[in-house]
């Protein structure tokens, strides 16, 4: 049997030279306990007939631990097939045929082979060597460099953005619910403008006289429900009667007067209401409004009337002059058009609520909301899991009454943030967003919509004002 020699050959970086058979130095990489073993054969130089055949065959070793790898054959047969010695091998090494089998003379074939081959790691491959066996001797020793180690790539995927229109449950940790600072005391004022008619000359108030149960049933819808049960106690209740240019202003300021204790005398026996809460004034003759409806509908008469009223401080004489500088015909179409309505009855009522309990709260929030304050609704919102419309509905109610407040509006925004309507909490933020209370939520919205940088700018300015939250909210979207 021919024997091929392998030596280091020093003309050939990185390679090693075996009589016929050069080898480059193997590359070994681990990566996820798989190791990869990396090099080339060049089998030009070997020379075969047709009727031999040579098996090179790569041995990792370290002590007693081997491992075989498939042999690169260089056959001059036509047929190839495997001896029993080479059988033996591939039993150690768990293949059933050789890694490539090259066939022909040399001047005919591809003599160059890419010997890739991966297995699974074990601990001793670390120290590991590696023999080149030609048919089954060691003829060809390789010290093999230190393995390298490739670092699984980790990649870590995004969490989806929530989406509208369904609860959003990371965003219940995120929002801003605030409490209000103080339980004012619940001190509520209603006000009403009745436009009640009387007979020619008369003063007293008559309610089925002409439209006037129409305009008493708006009084009645505003102090119906206040009198119902006992959570509101009247403290003040003001009628101010206004009277028309029309006449002498002494007399028209008589007739208010009257008029306006006569409308206290009907609220006493209908509801009776004790003197002391029933205050009766009168403002007499209305000329402000009627300045303020001249200027607002511009009638023809309008700059005349106007200059009239400017120029003359005496309501008797002012009216006077009013009569004879318009005209009968525009006096007349002023008297139809305004006077009815300057005449007329301001009911101020002044009541406070006392505290309530949360179970007839669960009941006002939905039949007489403003009888609460915005404490006793969040109690209410403590009835329902946060994300579902019931919730939501409590905050938005509380909003509703309180327009203006800066509290009820955050709140608002949250509770239509963790349901899913991001659009609307949007209005709500959009009331207060100037106040650096509204910051964190600000970040919220931002970040749903996408936009990381902004909601991080908005989470870094809501650490002076909530700054565990605005911390937690900076870590949850780095």
């Amino acid at each position: 049997m021919k024997k091929i020699y392998c030596l280091l050959f020093a003309m050939l970086p990185l390679a090693a030279w075996a009589g016929e058979v050069k080898v480059t130095k193997p590359v070994l990489t681990l990566e996820n306990d798989t190791l990869t073993l990396d090099f080339k054969f060049n089998m030009e130089a070997v020379k075969v007939n047709s009727t031999q055949s040579y098996a090179f065959t790569p041995v990792l070793f370290a002590g007693k631990n081997c491992k075989t790898l498939p042999p690169v054959v260089v056959t001059g047969k036509n047929k190839f097939k495997m001896r029993h010695k080479d059988r033996k091998l591939a039993r150690k090494g768990d293949y059933n045929a050789p890694y490539t089998i090259i066939k022909g003379k040399s001047a005919d074939r591809r003599n160059l082979v890419n010997y890739t081959v991966c297995l699974p790691y074990e601990e001793w491959m670390s120290q590991a060597d590696m023999w080149i066996l030609q048919e089954g001797r060691k003829d060809c020793l390789l010290d093999l460099p230190e393995i390298q180690v490739i670092e699984p790539v980790v990649v870590v995927e995004e969490e989806p953005l929530p989406q509208k229109g369904s609860i959003c449950e990371p965003c219940m940790s995120m929002v801003s619910y605030l409490t209000p600072t103080e339980k004012p005391l619940k001190v509520r004022s209603e006000q009403n403008t009745l436009y009640i008619e009387y007979a020619a000359g008369g003063t007293e108030f008559k309610a089925d006289f002409k439209n006037n149960s129409a305009e008493l049933q708006k009084l009645k819808e505003t102090l119906n429900p206040l009198t119902e049960g006992d959570l509101v106690t009247f403290k003040a209740i003001n009628i101010c009667g206004y009277a028309s240019p029309d006449g002498s202003a002494k007399t028209n300021d008589r007739v208010a007067t009257k008029r306006a204790d006569s409308f206290s005398l009907y609220l006493r026996g209908s509801y009776h209401f004790p003197d002391s809460i029933l205050n009766v004034t009168s403002a007499g003759e209305d000329w402000d409004s009627l300045v303020k409806m001249l200027e607002e509908d511009k009638p023809d008469y309008a700059d005349k009337a106007l200059e009239i009223i400017n120029k003359y401080t005496n309501p008797d004489v002012r009216e006077a002059r009013l009569k004879s500088g318009l005209g009968s015909a525009s006096y007349r179409a002023m008297m139809n058009e305004y006077y009815p309505r300057l005449r007329r009855l301001s009911i101020a009522i002044d009541y406070e609520i006392r505290e309530v309990r949360n179970s007839e709260a669960a009941t006002l929030i939905y039949t007489n909301p403003k009888m609460l304050n915005l404490q006793e609704m969040y109690g209410v919102a403590k009835n329902f899991r946060p994300g579902t419309k019931e919730y939501r509905e409590v905050y938005e109610i509380a909003a509703t009454n309180y327009p203006t407040d800066i509290v009820a509006n955050i709140n608002a925004a949250s509770a239509n943030i963790v349901y899913g309507d991001f659009d609307r909490a949007q209005q709500y933020i959009e009331r207060v967003k100037d106040d650096p209370r509204a910051w964190n939520n600000l970040g919220v919205l931002a970040w749903l919509s996408g936009d990381s940088e902004i909601a991080k700018e908005w989470f870094t300015k809501a650490l002076t004002i909530e700054p565990e939250k605005a911390q937690e909210n900076l870590n949850k979207i780095k």
